[in-house]
């Protein structure tokens, strides 16, 4: 019992920071149970403009909200999945089993295209041709005028991370928590499934074990056109380890972590552990519990979460670095009050 009390201190210190301050200082930052209106109990994520802030709740709902003024307004529902994509913002719609709907929310003025398909949507990505959409059992790849649909080989699970396509590679990362998750690599021109690992001492040992390490994050590799960058974290109990990975075909890279210091416990060989890895335009921007790691070029620097304030009923940050920093869930604690989580959205040209 007092190894299991040890290890409930370790997470509280580690994966959130407890303001001290009171009840008071908490409120200020956020308010207790938070929920949203239109955005649910959640902000999945988002991007920014200059003008506008789109977020993709866990209601389902996409809410545009004007930088300027704070107005609001319901750009699509039944969304489960978004892209953004140079000009564009795709929106993956499916409010009826079996048809899909990719809406385009910048420019309301191109037409939607539908599409029938079989399983559950995975997610949209990147093609040089326009978004594609990756179902549980389906690929599909836009031509000119219709989709290049090809079957998979095995099921894939819904409500993955996926890559953008490069020649006919697709990665496609899952978080489980504590369960897991792994990456797998989709052959388009095939539809072979397999999956990327990399073996290691121990149960969970090695890189991206499916067992043991979920991905947060999947983003493009501005070092190398055939491989991605993966984010892999695990915080649960007393184990912390969070790696931003660089994946060609099977080959597995480390590209950075950051030690565990001035935390209590045993943090020999663990690293600071991230939930979410977001592209930016220079880079890549990976949170974990009030500290992110920013990536321009080669470069890549730790830094504290700013301040967040109340605005248009989020609690979200000024901009830093071509990021905004939102509140995205909350909350846990008693006497002390302990941030769950934040969300870097980029700003995009």
């Amino acid at each position: 019992m007092r190894t299991i009390l040890i290890s409930v201190v370790m997470v509280l210190a580690i994966s959130g920071v407890a303001h001290g301050q009171g009840q008071a200082d908490a409120e200020r930052i956020a308010p207790r149970n938070w929920t949203d209106p239109d955005l649910g109990g959640a902000i999945i994520e988002g991007v920014a403009t200059r003008d506008s802030l789109w977020l993709r709740g866990a209601s389902g709902n996409v809410v545009r909200i004007d930088r300027k003024s704070g107005e609001r307004s319901i750009s699509a529902t039944d969304v489960s999945d978004v892209l953004a994509d140079g000009p564009h913002l795709w929106a993956l719609i499916a409010p009826n089993a079996g048809v899909a709907v990719v809406r385009d929310l910048r420019d309301t003025t191109r037409p939607e295209r539908r599409v029938r398909f079989e399983g559950s949507p995975v997610g949209l990505f990147a093609t040089p041709y326009g978004p594609g959409l990756l179902t549980t059992a389906m690929v599909f790849v836009p031509t000119d005028e219709r989709w290049d649909r090809r079957r998979l080989a095995a099921m894939l699970e819904p409500g993955g991370h996926v890559s953008s396509l490069t020649g006919s590679t697709l990665f496609v990362g899952y978080n489980k928590g504590e369960w897991g998750g792994g990456l797998r690599r989709l052959d388009v021109a095939t539809g072979t499934i397999a999956i990327v690992t990399e073996t290691g001492d121990g149960i969970c040992g090695g890189r991206l074990n499916p067992a043991c390490d979920p991905v947060v994050g999947i983003v493009p590799d501005v070092e190398g056109s055939d491989c991605s960058l993966v984010g892999s974290s695990l915080a649960h109990l007393g184990l912390r380890r969070g790696e931003i990975l660089r994946v060609c075909e099977d080959r597995i890279d480390l590209v950075f972590a950051e030690s565990l210091s001035g935390v209590p416990g045993p943090t020999d060989g663990q690293t600071w552990p991230f939930d979410s890895l977001v592209e930016t335009r220079d880079g890549w921007v990976a949170v974990g519990q009030d500290r992110f790691a920013r990536a321009s070029g080669e470069a890549v620097a730790m830094g504290d979460v700013p301040d967040l304030w109340p605005w248009a009923g989020l609690q979200i940050s000024d901009p830093l670095d071509g990021v905004i920093f939102v509140q995205a869930a909350c909350c846990w604690g008693t006497e002390t009050w302990v941030r769950y989580r934040v969300v870097a959205i980029p700003i995009l040209p």
